[in-house]
């Protein structure tokens, strides 16, 4: 869009009046209509002059899709963050609405459509476009047929000002009671309460963007209602979660669902119960998952188009697919995975059927790597930045650092070698990329007393007296902890042992050995284990063409070729039960093809 045009709309976010009155006169001037005596007519003052040079302006320009995009560029950023509001682009919206309506099994011009989560109506928009073009219906009928709901009375006033106009570049002057758009909250609104719906015994068509907000940012009203529905009744579910209920329930029992969400649903610890409501009853699911490809440019969220009914069935539908396939509007030939083999508490592993094939060769091939191995977490501080530090230089007694231009010398017996697995890809940089930690703990890991401290570590005491405006902001100033100066959270203070490292999340399989028992890690994970020869068999295992594949096809993917390595994914990987001779034959060959090529064949897999 337009610079010039996303400054004008800034200009007039803070005045929803001034705001139609500009987009609903751009438009009429745009497309040469008279508003008439219609339901348009109220938000125009034809008195007001000093709107008209950014009429002219932004008449230029003003298409339906550009109104639909200028709305949704006023809704403040403070309540899209609350409500999830995200603008769907046009290529997704037809995709979803054609997919659903060449499956629906009645007249298009009866059927009953929603958007439950309606926003400015773009979703409605594009309902009302394919039923007008599909059966030359008037759009005062296709209307009544259409149902909104929103939680923002101000987009829902918008969603009508943007079918109107539909209806007057069509011809038509539409007033305000033909529409049934409502203001209210989709947790608690009863769609059957409708006479039209309840007389059809539900809707026929629900489409949408449900609001993707994340658990954190629930405001605290709205997590009241999340347990009314069972999909979000545990844990702390994220908002567009229960919508796949809300849209099923209020569905008829040949009704059809498409909706565009985020694909955490798949593997997510809070979508277990909706992963459980899927399989209980054999719901009718295809997906098309757009992996790690970007949707909404503009906001890093991982999505996939989901399409449903009541309908029962012993398996769902999935095709990974690339955002141009549907942008072309292509059809897919789909992998059928029975429910049955699917994992609902630890996640769905979602591919083509030879690579699920694969994944289950090697998730079968021998003990899980979490359960042989001890994999564990770094340490937490809540301010790395204070705790942990990269000396300018060292001398008998102190490593030195330099902090907000003053330089502190820390003694060298309260600190510890750190490492952070996150940037760490060979054994050769463990020594350039170590640094150190001040750690305030005993050779028994408790808090040391901070008369003790002060007393025999006088210089790291007063450093990080003079750092604790930070360390006092931790969990937002709430923190309860054994001293001010004790680390944010316990965990791993007292791991050590020789270990492999890896990353929270990498492009390619990286694990890389220490015999530095006492070495602390941050930002990252490690397998321990005593036996140096034991470590450095596993990381060939790991590092091998047939992780690296385990791992692009089960974890969770990231737009920049990274995936997740967090433990709950890696944990699940199987571990062949080499023998003695079999482990000593790996750790004699040198180069990664002929690792790749013999781990390959143990494994019995074809990737």
């Amino acid at each position: 869009m337009d610079k010039k045009i996303k400054a004008l709309i800034e200009k007039y976010s803070d005045n929803e009046a001034l705001l139609i009155q500009l987009v609903v006169t751009a438009f009429a001037r745009f497309n040469h209509l008279e508003l008439g005596n219609g339901y348009l007519s109220a938000f125009v003052d034809a008195e007001n002059d000093e709107l008209e040079a950014d009429i002219e302006l932004l008449a230029a320009q003003c298409t339906i899709e550009n109104v639909i995009s200028l709305f949704e560029l006023a809704i403040p950023d403070a309540e899209k963050t609350a409500n999830g509001a995200v603008y769907t682009p046009k290529y997704i919206r037809d995709y979803i609405v054609r997919q659903v309506m060449h499956s629906v099994e009645k007249p298009l011009a009866e059927c009953l459509c929603a958007d439950i989560s309606c926003g400015c109506g773009a979703f409605l928009y594009t309902l009302a476009e394919y039923i007008h073009e599909h059966t030359g219906e008037q759009y005062s009928n296709i209307f009544a047929h259409l149902y909104g709901v929103d939680i923002s009375a101000t987009n829902v006033n918008r969603a009508k000002i943007m079918l109107a106009l539909v209806a007057l570049q069509n011809g038509e002057i539409i007033q305000e009671d033909v529409f049934n758009l409502f203001t209210g909250d989709s947790l608690t609104f009863d769609f059957r309460t409708m006479p039209n719906v309840a007389n059809n015994n539900g809707l026929d068509i629900i489409v949408g963007n449900p609001p993707y907000v994340r658990s954190k940012h629930i405001d605290k009203e709205t997590k009241k209602n999340l347990p009314l529905w069972s999909t979000s009744k545990v844990g702390n579910a994220d908002l567009y979660i229960p919508f796949f209920e809300i849209g099923l329930t209020a569905l008829n029992e040949n009704g059809l669902l498409g909706y565009i969400t985020v694909n955490t649903f798949f593997k997510s610890v809070n979508a277990r119960t909706l992963r459980n409501y899927f399989a209980d009853n054999h719901l009718s699911l295809s997906i098309v998952d757009f992996g790690q490809q970007l949707v909404f440019k503009k906001k890093l969220a991982y999505t996939c188009l989901t399409f449903m009914s009541k309908k029962q069935s012993e398996s769902l539908l999935y095709v990974k697919a690339d955002v141009a396939d549907v942008e072309a509007q292509k059809n897919f030939v789909y992998s059928r995975i029975n429910y049955s083999s699917l994992d609902n508490h630890r996640g769905w592993h979602l591919n083509r059927n030879e690579v699920l094939e694969n994944i289950r060769l090697i998730e079968n091939a021998g003990e899980a790597l979490g359960d042989k191995y001890v994999i564990k977490n770094g340490i937490a501080t809540l301010a790395n930045d204070v705790f942990i530090f990269r000396p300018v230089r060292t001398d008998d007694n102190y490593h030195y650092l330099v902090r907000e231009g003053k330089e502190y010398a820390i003694e060298k017996g309260i600190c510890r070698d750190i490492i952070k697995p996150n940037i760490l890809k060979s054994e050769a940089e463990i020594s350039e990329k170590e640094e150190k930690i001040i750690s305030p703990y005993d050779a028994e890991c408790n808090v040391i007393a901070e008369d003790f401290f002060l007393a025999y570590y006088p210089n790291a005491y007063k450093y990080l007296l003079d750092c604790r405006y930070v360390l006092d902001k931790r969990d937002k100033g709430e923190g309860e902890y054994e001293a001010w100066y004790a680390f944010g959270r316990t965990q791993a203070i007292a791991d050590s042992g020789k270990k492999l490292l890896f990353p929270y999340m990498s492009d390619l399989p990286h694990f890389v050995y220490t015999s530095q028992k006492d070495m602390m890690i941050y930002c990252g994970y490690a397998i321990y284990n005593e036996s140096e020869t034991e470590l450095l068999f596993l990381k060939k295992v790991l590092e091998s063409s047939v992780f690296d594949y385990y791992m692009k096809n089960t974890s969770k993917p990231y737009s920049t070729g990274y995936y997740s390595y967090a433990k709950n994914y890696v944990k699940s990987f199987g571990i062949y039960p080499f023998t003695a001779e079999q482990k000593q034959h790996l750790l004699s060959l040198k180069s990664k093809e002929e690792i790749d090529e013999y781990i390959r064949e143990i494994y019995q897999v074809a990737i």
